[in-house]
């Protein structure tokens, strides 16, 4: 009955395991959303996984700001933050040409973090980051599954001197 129960146990923690890394090598995706006296405001983030490239982590995002309603709009804004825990002046680029942040020289892990955003003011409902690319270098100064993107989705309504704003992170 033991070697019964160790076999048992064996499996449920491998099954565990494997459940795990099975998740983690998943996309990553949050949308939520606001309602306004106007109509829904939505924050949508995507982050593929990390691959492997040579001496660097590399991972895909895209965020967006959807506006749902039948009033005109002054702007529409997606603002996006990547942060990742680096150490050793490790750098992280976000894939824009405002780009880069990087730790300074010291061993211990920080939390560096770099931001964007995209704006229409032409009476357009979205705003959107387009799929970029983010690339960590070196691997070795990266601590694992600390990669994060967090989307601040943000609309001005036409006549109203108010905003709505609502979040999203992957």
């Amino acid at each position: 009955m033991k070697i019964f129960k160790k076999i048992i146990m064996g499996v449920t923690v491998g099954i565990c395991a494997f459940s795990f890394t099975v998740n983690s090598a998943h996309a990553a995706k949050d949308d939520n959303s606001v309602n306004t006296p106007y109509g829904k405001l939505t924050s949508n983030a995507w982050r593929s996984p990390l691959t492997t490239s040579g001496n660097t982590y590399q991972f895909n995002y895209q965020t967006s700001a959807i506006y749902s309603g039948n009033k005109s709009v002054d702007w529409i804004k997606t603002t996006w933050e990547a942060c990742a825990s680096l150490r050793n002046s490790a750098s992280m680029s976000i894939g824009i040409s405002v780009d880069g942040a990087s730790a300074s020289s010291s061993s211990s892990w920080q939390n560096v973090c770099k931001s964007a955003y995209w704006q229409n003011s032409n009476g357009a409902k979205g705003a959107y980051s387009n799929r970029r690319n983010a690339v960590i270098k070196p691997r070795i100064d990266y601590k694992g599954s600390s990669v994060s993107i967090q989307n601040e989705a943000k609309v001005k309504i036409k006549g109203d001197a108010r905003s709505w704003s609502i979040n999203a992170s992957v």
